[in-house]
């Protein structure tokens, strides 16, 4: 295309190749290309501006729902390692939350609510109970659409049937 040479004046375009006038019908064939080629662009544009927010939303909500899962797999093994210790130790109940916070780690044990309620006798239940904030679990990336983790939390009940108490509490409470 080294001799095209084209020339826009007012609303008339005149093509010139190699000093020769193309002739108008193949001009308005190039015209006509370009033209479905500018369309194409526009559908594909379109489609791109319909199509990305779904997507976003789907990937959005497919990353907070796998963190939220994580998040209570590891808050549900905290609560059930500190039931289990409660019912074979028998240990206190500073102890036991201790225990859960470091299994929760950094991010879930920051504003986290541990209860023991321990049973009085051996064959008794106890219960260790781990409330966590969502917030510490996700980003609140679905927020826009109404469904927020703000406000809300895990909430985990172990019990477990109490095997050992330890000796001298038991006296005392005869």
């Amino acid at each position: 295309m080294d001799g095209l040479n084209v020339v826009i004046s007012g609303r008339h375009t005149l093509a010139v190749l190699r000093g020769r006038s193309m002739q108008p019908s193949r001009f308005m064939q190039m015209n006509r290309r370009v033209d479905r080629m500018d369309r194409r662009g526009a559908i594909l544009s379109m489609e791109l501006v319909l199509v990305l927010p779904i997507l976003m939303l789907l990937i959005f909500a497919v990353a907070e729902f796998s963190m939220l899962t994580s998040a209570q797999t590891k808050v549900s093994d905290a609560a059930r390692t500190g039931a289990r210790v409660l019912s074979m130790s028998g240990g206190n109940s500073t102890e036991i939350q201790q225990l859960v916070m470091e299994i929760l780690g950094p991010n879930l044990a920051n504003g986290c609510q541990v209860d023991v309620q321990p049973g009085q006798f051996a064959g008794d239940t106890g219960l260790v109970r781990v409330t966590v904030p969502m917030r510490n679990a996700t980003p609140d990336l679905l927020w826009m659409t109404g469904f927020s983790v703000r406000g809300r939390s895990i909430r985990i009940e172990a019990p477990m049937v109490m095997e050992h108490r330890l000796v001298s509490e038991d006296l005392n409470r005869l």
